[in-house]
């Protein structure tokens, strides 16, 4: 579905774009003024030739407009499609189950996190004996884990 809604959208770019060009001839080449110098009897000078009237463009130029925005409407599915496809679903950086756990942790203080080891939290040991600066030993041990993810 993704490759075709990119072609179709390509191809209505382009057939809009061949319109536009086409219209903007048929314009130069119907304008009376310039048809009126092509005509050999408006060449002589005992004839006057005036145009009668201009010609109508308006649903012309409509069907141009329209069909440039038909391009955008295609354009614009490109993202829906794109993210029903399997390439956006490889792309995230949350397992899928993110929302069911998050919906259970409603009203509840703090953040709701996953035990990660029997005592909840990561395993790791109290203390890596590092002595600070006046002799004193300082503990790096943590007791939860080391980055929260958004759960939103």
């Amino acid at each position: 579905d993704f490759i075709v809604t990119v072609v179709f959208s390509f191809l209505w770019l382009v057939g809009s774009s061949a319109w536009a060009k086409g219209l903007s001839d048929v314009k130069i080449a119907t304008d009376p003024d310039e048809v009126l110098l092509l005509m050999s009897a408006c060449k002589q000078q005992s004839n006057k030739c005036l145009p009668v009237r201009s010609p109508v463009m308006s649903s012309l130029n409509t069907s141009v407009v329209f069909g440039f925005l038909n391009f955008i409407l295609w354009a614009g599915n490109i993202w829906f499609v794109f993210k029903e496809t399997g390439w956006h679903s490889s792309g995230q950086r949350h397992p899928p189950d993110t929302m069911e756990k998050q919906s259970s942790s409603y009203n509840q203080g703090g953040y709701n996190q996953d035990n990660y080891g029997p005592a909840g939290g990561y395993n790791q040991p109290g203390s890596y004996g590092q002595v600070g600066e006046y002799g004193q030993s300082q503990s790096y041990g943590q007791s939860g884990p080391t980055s929260f993810a958004n759960q939103i």
